[in-house]
């Protein structure tokens, strides 16, 4: 498009510096497509060039699904590094009912895009049709999709299965939200459903302001979002406990694998502040994910889980896809920064060592080795061929 060739190009040439604030607002307000994108595009670029094509292993062709942030590109790269033949088709396209019908791949890659509730909605919609309709092997399935950041179908399934999760509640009617505030306890947590990074999420002081927010949610709405300011949380509104004095740990299934890092705070807020902090889970942690992701019957996906004094565990999010630790990370591991190469993602470290966790026997069993590569994408690849019953090479290596 000519709206993103201008945009790559002034910024490669460093024009946007220039810009006032007001006028890159309004260019993002216009061409929300063209500015991330031409941002996305230039890192999926650097991420495809860390990888090395290896000899096929396989003669059974994927299928690669495009993700409007370019966040495919890992799935790209890890069938280059092992060695497993692809195509990459667009659900966006015009004529994707015919590309798809058409396609013989034995597994679908799929990776929504999720920073638009309209662009999301026709992710999930044709998620549902490659799954249900056309009976093709999704990967990740469609219900382990269905919960990527939304807020509100989280906490569904949270309050379902009975897993410990900070006291959620959500309104749809105005009247219900205020009479709640009436007796509820300050501070509180407001989050939009839509919304990564923090963003869209806020410290709730008093009443006063909790009414502010009530109006805006059942009026002109709250922006959710930096991808287009155009989208807003209207009709409902989501109020959490907060929680003082907690850490936050991002626990990682893919599989049999399990990875596990505390999330640095920065302000209020442990998402979003880009700070990794590696070393042993504390104990319990990884049980309680295993227990509460087999209630839920899911196996690729991460919780975010909230630690508090005594060890009391609770699950703040469920994420089908997660922001990678590279090399722009702030990695700390026992106090010491850690420096990432280049293409390079860590998702564990003990000890100085990388690796993931097994439960094996009846018990936790650490392993050493680079099982986080390319955002944890080879080992899903790997797994997708698992599930499929044609194990590549070296699964468990």
């Amino acid at each position: 498009m000519l709206s993103e060739y201008v945009v790559s190009s002034a910024r490669r040439r460093g024009w946007v510096r220039y810009l006032p604030k007001w006028l890159k607002y309004l260019a993002r307000y216009c061409w929300p497509n063209a500015i991330h994108r031409s941002e996305w595009k230039d890192s999926s670029q650097a991420i495809l060039a860390c990888s090395k094509a290896s000899p096929a292993v396989t003669d059974r062709r994927v299928c690669v699904v495009n993700d409007w942030s370019f966040r495919h590109v890992y799935y790209e790269a890890a069938c280059r590094e092992l060695g497993v033949p692809y195509r990459l088709l667009d659900v966006t396209s015009f004529d994707w009912a015919e590309q798809f019908t058409a396609d013989d791949s034995c597994i679908y890659f799929y990776r929504p895009f999720v920073l638009s509730a309209f662009i999301r909605s026709i992710y999930e919609e044709r998620a549902f049709c490659l799954e249900r309709v056309l009976n093709k092997t999704l990967f990740p399935r469609y219900d382990e999709i269905w919960p990527y950041e939304s807020k509100r179908r989280c906490i569904s399934l949270l309050e379902l299965r009975a897993i410990p999760h900070p006291r959620t509640r959500v309104f749809f009617s105005r009247e219900e939200a205020y009479g709640f505030l009436e007796t509820a306890s300050y501070p509180l947590v407001f989050k939009t459903d839509l919304g990564a990074e923090a963003f869209g999420v806020k410290i709730v002081d008093s009443r006063r302001q909790a009414e502010r927010i009530v109006r805006r949610c059942f009026g002109r709405g709250v922006p959710c979002n930096t991808f287009d300011p155009r989208d807003r949380n209207r009709g409902q509104v989501l109020f959490q406990e907060y929680l003082k004095d907690v850490r936050e740990w991002r626990v990682i299934r893919i599989g049999d694998s399990y990875f596990a890092y505390e999330k640095g705070k920065q302000g209020h807020f442990h998402s979003g502040s880009k700070i990794t902090l590696f070393g042993p889970p504390p104990p319990g942690l990884l049980e309680f994910s295993r227990n509460a992701l087999d209630k839920l019957g899911l196996e690729c996906v991460s919780l975010d889980v909230f630690v508090g004094p005594e060890m009391r565990f609770c699950v703040n999010e469920i994420q089908t896809y997660y922001g990678a630790t590279e090399s722009n990370a702030i990695c700390y591991e026992a106090g010491k920064p850690i420096l990432l190469e280049a293409g390079q993602t860590v998702e564990m470290m003990v000890h100085g060592r990388t690796g993931r966790y097994l439960w094996t026997a009846g018990q936790w069993v650490f392993e050493e080795g680079d099982f986080a590569r390319n955002a944890g994408c080879n080992l899903r690849v790997k797994l997708a061929f698992q599930r499929l019953g044609h194990p590549l090479p070296g699964y468990w290596v």
